[in-house]
């Protein structure tokens, strides 16, 4: 049997590569503006604790909201170039895609590819850091068919709606989760009826295998 564990950590490690150029971005953009000479402390001495391994003292909020903070307005600057509705397709797409990437990664030693092993694979990853702070979750329904959850909070979707850009945060945050089931098992079908970032009281995602 694979390791979930091991699976898990690799995929984490491919997001996180993924999400790269946009940290990239921003720092190369305000470099500059933040860089203070060596004499105010800049310099790490030989053996001394990298200072981004430090505690930041950001709660989870916070670091949602830099980030946000960071990619939307660019975002929205795109999509105003090129059109909206343009730029919000090619952003599905391109998210879908990412996403598809990833579980492809995760689950390529699965040897089992059922809704009970999709459902745990989700919960997993639901229930590990970072994603345990941003979201609360229940599982409405897990049985060898459907696979559901009923969120009533969702950090992406309180930050997105606060900047007025759910449409994005939708796109980057809800879409691909379709393409998740799908790259999963190919029989996997994603309905979303409610969603918090679209305004609704919950989020209810729902999972089922056809045939």
């Amino acid at each position: 049997m694979p390791n979930k564990t091991s699976s898990f950590i690799s995929a984490r490690r491919h997001f996180l590569k993924s999400i790269l150029p946009t940290g990239a971005l921003f720092c190369l953009g305000c470099k500059n503006l933040l860089a203070l000479p060596d004499t105010y402390g800049g310099q790490q001495t030989a053996g001394q604790k990298p200072k981004f391994l430090e505690n930041s003292g950001m709660n989870m909020k916070d670091v949602y909201t830099f980030a946000y903070g960071t990619f939307i307005p660019v975002y929205q600057i795109m999509a105003n170039n090129v059109g909206r509705e343009k730029f919000l397709e090619m952003l599905k797409k391109a998210t879908a895609e990412n996403q598809s990437q990833m579980v492809n990664s995760m689950v390529k030693d699965m040897l089992k590819r059922d809704m009970k092993a999709f459902a745990d694979l989700i919960v997993n990853i639901m229930s590990s850091a970072p994603f345990d702070k941003a979201f609360a979750f229940e599982v409405a329904e897990n049985s060898e068919k459907a696979f559901e959850l009923r969120f009533t909070e969702c950090l992406p979707a309180r930050i997105s709606r606060e900047m007025k850009a759910e449409d994005i945060g939708y796109a980057l945050e809800c879409y691909p989760a379709s393409a998740v089931g799908r790259a999963f098992n190919s029989k996997m079908r994603w309905t979303n009826p409610k969603s918090l970032m679209k305004g609704d009281d919950i989020c209810i995602e729902r999972f089922t295998l056809e045939g």
